[in-house]
């Protein structure tokens, strides 16, 4: 019987380390000798991470330790589509700068009139019966006719008693100090009122001031 002993201790080692996994080496003991086996290496690391997570398939708990590679988004690209098409406008597209003109300007202008040349007072009429006008001015009063820009030939003449610029005329807007014929320039090239846009920045106040001569504007 002591001669059986030992292999019926060596079985069951061998059920033993079919079972285990968290043992490098697993002793068998029996009365008469002691067993010692060692498990290898290789195996016993694929039975710890199969342990190690015993949720997860054991593709995936060997591949623990492996972060997966990102995948990277594709950049987006705005266009701004608004923003190209405000400068695609053509240079001919946009509003040509008026031409300025200065009190000793004026004064030759006003000698010399011409039947293509139209100098525009866009103040309001009361203005013009209380402080005279640039002598030939015309009154177009920017504040309280400012559609009159828009107006068709007949009804433009119906309405101010004169007729209105053409595409083949030059207008000069002037005001009391600048402002209201710079507004008025701008109008008239929204509305293609005339040709040439012109104006004088200095307006009444630098053609009294400096004693340009005036036309009294009647009641």
């Amino acid at each position: 019987m002591a001669s059986v002993q030992p292999a019926s201790s060596l079985r069951q080692c061998l059920r033993t380390i079919s079972t285990s996994t968290s043992r490098r080496a697993i002793t068998c003991s029996s009365p008469s000798s002691t067993i010692r086996l060692s498990l290898p290496r290789r195996r016993l690391a694929s039975s710890q991470a199969s342990q190690a997570s015993p949720c997860l398939p054991p593709q995936k708990a060997l591949d623990r330790g492996h972060s997966m590679p990102r995948l990277r988004q594709p950049k987006r690209h705005f266009t701004g589509t608004r923003f190209v098409a405000r400068n695609e406008q053509t240079p001919s597209s946009e509003p040509q700068p008026s031409t300025l003109y200065t009190f000793a300007d004026m004064q030759s202008l006003t000698s010399h009139p011409a039947p293509n040349r139209v100098i525009i007072d866009v103040r309001e009429p009361s203005e013009l019966k209380s402080t005279g006008k640039i002598p030939g001015a015309q009154n177009l009063p920017i504040k309280s006719a400012a559609d009159g820009f828009f107006l068709g030939p007949d009804e433009f003449e119906e309405r101010f008693g004169w007729e209105k610029p053409t595409a083949q005329d030059e207008v000069i807007f002037y005001c009391k100090a600048g402002v209201r014929s710079r507004a008025a320039a701008g109008l008239a090239a929204q509305a293609a009122f005339g040709g040439k846009i012109s104006e004088f920045p200095g307006s009444w106040i630098e053609w009294a001031e400096k004693g340009g001569e005036v036309e009294k504007v009647e009641e």
